[in-house]
């Protein structure tokens, strides 16, 4: 998946740190408002857009640069650091603009950052050492989920489907409009998209998949899908991006009960 992180750093480089954080996850192109405009944004899968927050909104920079781009059908998400102990509202303009324009807005995320502004000057500033460490980890957390809402396969996973054919026990499915073939119902993979680079069953602590090989034939398929914990490490190193874990609140469960009751997920886990 390709992400792109713009931004735009003025002050104190709060923004650029969380910035730099979310970048680092999503492993992103990361540039700033004067260095976006000359990038066809249509290339990327996953576009973020964040600022500090300027009397009570985003940068007016920011906001220009929103006016004049094309985002329709783009999955966006937006983030800030702000003062103030509550986000409140600042989000509202640039989440109006942006829908306007017909974006997937996906997300918004936002903390705080020092300011030694105004009345803070005789205290040497407010928020001190923000965004701190704590920050910028849920700034990973929060863009490690974008990334699974943006993810091709996160719509199919909901959508009504159909089972066209069978292969070692594994169910393979197909949606309505969608030509590729989909295995499984937890770790779903995109056999039609699949490359074969092997690093599904190289990264995957629970060995959920296993290649098969019928004549001049090969597939990878999630066959012990049963034992997945959720932990994405497939679908983050997947380069075609034909994973997808479908996290639900009943696969957590799941997966909790069969850890209390079994020594098989345990005894499966690579440490």
């Amino acid at each position: 998946m390709k992400a792109i992180i713009i931004y735009i750093s003025t002050y104190q480089g709060n923004t650029q740190k969380v910035a730099q954080a979310m970048a680092n996850e999503l492993s992103a192109m990361l540039v700033t408002i004067e260095e976006a405009e000359n990038i066809d944004l249509s290339k990327f899968d996953l576009i973020g857009l964040g600022s500090a927050i300027n009397f009570a909104q985003h940068h007016k920079k920011l906001l220009h640069f929103v006016e004049a781009s094309d985002f329709k059908n783009r999955n966006v998400f937006i983030f800030s650091t702000r003062c103030r102990p509550f986000l409140g509202k600042y989000h509202q303009i640039l989440k109006r603009r942006l829908l306007e324009k017909g974006t997937h807005l996906i997300g918004e995320f936002s903390c705080k950052g020092y300011d030694r502004t105004g009345p803070w000057i005789t205290m040497d500033g407010y928020n001190k050492a923000r965004p701190n460490a704590m920050d910028l980890f849920k700034a990973r957390l929060f863009v490690a989920k974008m990334r699974r809402k943006a993810h091709p396969l996160a719509t199919f996973a909901k959508s009504k489907k159909q089972i066209v054919e069978k292969i070692e026990n594994i169910f393979i499915y197909q949606a309505p409009s969608n030509s590729n073939k989909i295995a499984g119902r937890i770790a779903l993979l995109n056999i039609t998209t699949c490359i074969h680079c092997m690093k599904c069953i190289q990264s995957c602590p629970m060995h959920v998949f296993e290649i098969k090989e019928s004549e001049n034939t090969k597939t990878i398929l999630p066959i012990g899908e049963r034992n997945c914990i959720q932990c994405q490490k497939c679908a983050v190193n997947c380069p075609s991006d034909s994973i997808y874990i479908h996290e639900t609140f009943m696969n957590g469960i799941r997966i909790a009960l069969r850890e209390v009751v079994s020594d098989k997920l345990q005894g499966a886990y690579n440490i």
